[in-house]
């Protein structure tokens, strides 16, 4: 009979000290890439929209070098708390920098550091993943924590869209965006529990680099794990870059304004938060994680579809009343995007933790990250590309996310592949590995 793993945190705790993270995570990538930098860049700074792209893609670039080795380093020592701490402060110093960036090469360099270290900073607390929860209860902690994360975008997008009245004020979030993103982290730095120390806390490249190179001399034996990674890798470039695309997309071709980003990313965002909790939770319990995500590429594939018929001059009769495409967008394609977001953060990393023994969380995860990343680098790139080719105008914008759903395609013909394995208590820690906050290690 197997061991049933205990977790060191159950109900409230686990939201406040662990899952709190994830809202101001999500609300930086909402506030921040979703909205305002590329608004900033635009209206304030003068540059072309497409060099918003490039500056997500150097980013990315650079996360998905560095991810392998800071998880394979962080399991080396046992800890990702200190790790974790470094990356968040670095994120809270580079968003704050923001409006004081009067030129266009200072913005830059200041929004991709910030985005290293929100990709960073994320790679550490997933990776904690086994110390707060065990093989009962990781589906709701995980669908819980998505599910914060949207309810934090959802509230900082009603507060900070308030300081934003016309584009060229887009600058007035950065610093708030900056404090709240600290708030949010602060439970999950200082408050959580952490892996229990194998030496001392610090960063050895040698020994990490030595991990890498025995994991990928052991492919065989994690084959199915890594058949993932090549599969989230091509469904991410979708992802990641409707993320980045959205506020572009809604902007340029379908006509809203900053001050109507409000009423296209509520439904969105709130039929995420509903979805991560009432929806993708139980269906991965029902069905396994596998099939959960080939459910939500289904929902991926119907979003697209929507994007190429929804555009501007479309009109739907019914009687009495007109619903024009701004309308339709926001009551059809958003609420799409929310639900097919929520569906891949929640069963993407139980199907993740499924396939991950414990003690290589770090790794794995860090593994993830560079899945992910690189997909943001071949997705942002990919759209980027093909709007600095044939323009920012309506067809352009067609072509990129005909080209998305099409990785989309090529990764769940991948998922199809792997076995619907559910996580057990392999994938997490025993209670004699888990050092509480507070404790002396």
């Amino acid at each position: 009979m197997t061991a049933i793993s205990k977790p060191r945190l159950s109900g409230w705790n686990v939201l406040y000290r662990y899952s709190l993270f994830e809202a101001g995570d999500s609300a930086w990538s909402l506030i921040i890439v979703s909205t305002y930098f590329g608004t900033f860049l635009q209206v304030v700074l003068k540059e072309p929209g497409a060099d918003f792209g490039w500056a997500v893609t150097a980013g990315a670039l650079i996360v998905a070098a560095i991810s392998p080795i800071l998880g394979a380093a962080a399991d080396n020592s046992g800890r990702r708390q200190p790790y974790l701490r470094f990356f968040v402060f670095g994120v809270v110093i580079c968003t704050a920098g923001l409006p004081w960036a009067v030129t266009v090469p200072v913005a830059m360099l200041l929004f991709i550091l910030a985005y290293i270290c929100v990709n960073g900073a994320f790679t550490f607390f997933t990776a904690m993943t086994p110390a707060v929860s065990n093989e009962r209860n990781v589906f709701t902690v995980i669908s819980m924590t998505v599910g914060v994360g949207y309810a934090g975008g959802l509230v900082c997008i009603l507060v900070l869209s308030r300081l934003v009245p016309v584009d060229a004020l887009a600058s007035r979030v950065f610093l708030p965006m900056a404090l709240i993103y600290l708030a949010f982290a602060f439970p999950a730095m200082y408050l959580s529990p952490d892996f229990a120390p194998k030496g001392l806390p610090r960063f050895d490249l040698v020994a990490a680099y030595g991990r890498m190179r025995q994991t990928f001399r052991e492919a065989r034996r994690y084959r199915h794990l890594f058949r993932f990674l090549i599969a989230d890798f091509l469904y991410e470039n979708a992802v990641a870059s409707v993320i980045t695309l959205m506020g572009l997309y809604s902007r340029n071709v379908m006509g809203f304004k900053s001050s109507e980003l409000e009423a296209l990313f509520g439904p969105s965002i709130i039929v995420a938060m509903l979805a991560a909790w009432f929806i993708f939770g139980p269906l991965v319990r029902a069905i396994g994680p596998r099939k959960t995500v080939l459910v939500d590429l289904l929902i991926w594939l119907l979003l697209f579809a929507s994007v190429l018929v929804i555009r501007p001059g479309v009109t739907l009769d019914l009687g009495a009343f007109h619903l024009n495409a701004k309308w339709l967008f926001t009551v059809v394609v958003a609420p799409l995007a929310g639900m097919g977001l929520a569906g891949i953060w929640s069963s993407s990393r139980i199907l993740l933790t499924a396939l991950t023994p414990a003690g290589k969380s770090g790794e794995f995860w860090g593994l993830y990250n560079l899945s992910g990343r690189t997909a943001s680098v071949l997705g942002d790139a990919t759209w980027s590309l093909i709007l600095s080719m044939l323009g920012e105008q309506l067809f352009g914008y067609q072509v990129a996310v005909a080209a998305l759903a099409g990785y989309v395609l090529l990764g769940a013909a991948l998922i199809v592949t792997l076995p619907n394995v559910r996580p057990t208590s392999l994938n997490f820690l025993q209670p004699y590995q888990i050092v509480g906050a507070g404790e002396k290690t």
